[in-house]
């Protein structure tokens, strides 16, 4: 099986929450935009892959799979790993790290997904078989709003079956406003609930430093938090480390890593209790199990980070449940019909815990008609200063 074409689908899709009185926009246009990339061989066999940066820099992406494909026409697509070596490789002068990686990550997914369905298996059984059966779920959500809005919220994830959730304290000013919104979550999801805090400070213009992300995570231990998330900007190691170093609680981050080599730069700095890699963005399913790995044998558990679409998020489950030290999924509570439009099998949660995929490939679909359905519009990616949340 030869490689015939790889394709970067750009699409735009709604991205807001339906209210009783109003749609809450989670993005100033309503829109968020998605890269699908979509690898086929001469057989007329395809796969399909994502990147998370094309919620990003969707036409870059775009720009820079069509360079790659110009490397791979006539390839072996069943050799992954000389696939994934050989863009490496013409990437090596310009783009060890970054969007160049994300990019062929997003390839090196479609050509899991292409392997499993060609053998009929579900990628994770490929990967040297399952580390799990089941893997508990977080519900990834408690963005800014009301508190009544919140409260209904968190109560909601209960009754879906959730026992595990993270919120986000990176939009409130003062700490007395982030010690509330944490009681008022941790009153409406009661003591039997594990509460997670995420301050997002990889998005902040103006990140915290460590005595005020010491502060805050002395000021929420009462609450009996699970971890704090990126409480430093995701390039201060440094800060990482001396705030995990003294802090009261568990210190998670990672997910912007797209290297092994920046995930290693946290695990020698002993900067992370929980890694976060995400293999939409980090080079791949191949890459991050071998950042579990590292993990592993640091006694540093994961957590994978699947904020893509559908195709990103499969790829990030399938990697989970083959590798050893993955302790949580993360579940995103924004609706994305290019997540939900593009599953084969719906995410159903028991116990709190999602089992291992059965479906072939990455158990992901692209609908015929998927192009007219959310065609792309420039201008829907994220940005810093228009984006609410």
């Amino acid at each position: 099986m030869k490689i015939r074409s790889v394709r970067c689908i750009l699409l735009s899709a709604p991205y807001a929450t339906p209210g009783d009185d109003e749609v809450r926009l989670h993005l100033r246009t309503g829109l968020r935009s998605a890269s699908i990339i979509r690898v086929e061989t001469d057989d007329g066999q395809f796969g399909l892959g994502e990147t998370y940066a094309g919620v990003y820099a969707p036409q870059a992406v775009k720009a820079l799979t069509e360079q790659f494909e110009s490397d791979l026409i006539g390839v072996d697509a069943h050799d992954i790993q000389a696939v994934w070596q050989r863009i490496h490789l013409a990437s090596r002068y310009w783009g060890r790290f970054g969007l160049s990686q994300s990019v062929i990550g997003g390839i090196e997914l479609a050509l899991w997904d292409l392997k499993g369905k060609c053998e009929s298996k579900p990628v994770c059984e490929l990967l040297g078989g399952l580390c799990h059966d089941a893997i508990p779920v977080y519900a990834s959500g408690g963005n800014t709003k009301p508190e009544p809005e919140l409260r209904e919220e968190m109560v909601g994830y209960r009754q879906q079956g959730f026992n595990t959730v993270k919120i986000r304290i990176n939009n409130l000013p003062e700490l007395n406003q982030i010690v509330q919104k944490v009681e008022t979550c941790r009153e409406a999801l009661g003591d039997d609930c594990e509460l997670a805090v995420d301050a997002a400070q990889g998005l902040a213009q103006e990140p915290w430093c460590v005595d005020y992300a010491l502060a805050v995570a002395r000021a929420i231990e009462p609450y009996n938090i699970l971890w704090l998330e990126e409480p430093a900007a995701v390039n201060d190691i440094k800060s990482y480390a001396a705030i995990r170093a003294v802090s009261p609680i568990k210190i998670a981050g990672g997910e912007t890593a797209t290297s092994v080599y920046e995930a290693n730069a946290y695990i020698e700095a002993e900067a992370l209790d929980l890694f976060q890699p995400d293999a939409a963005l980090i080079g791949g399913i191949d890459v991050l199990r071998t950042v579990a790995d590292l993990c592993w044998k640091r006694s540093i558990p994961i957590a994978v980070h699947a904020w893509s679409g559908g195709v990103g998020m499969m790829g990030n489950y399938h990697a989970a449940f083959a590798s050893q030290g993955c302790k949580y999924l993360e579940v995103p509570s924004v609706a994305n019909p290019l997540r939900e439009n593009l599953l084969i099998e719906p995410i159903t949660i028991e116990n709190g815990k999602l089992k291992a995929p059965t479906a072939p490939g990455l158990g992901v679909q692209l609908p015929d008609d998927v192009e007219f359905q959310f065609p792309f519009k420039p201008g829907t990616h994220y940005k810093v200063l228009g984006a609410y949340e």
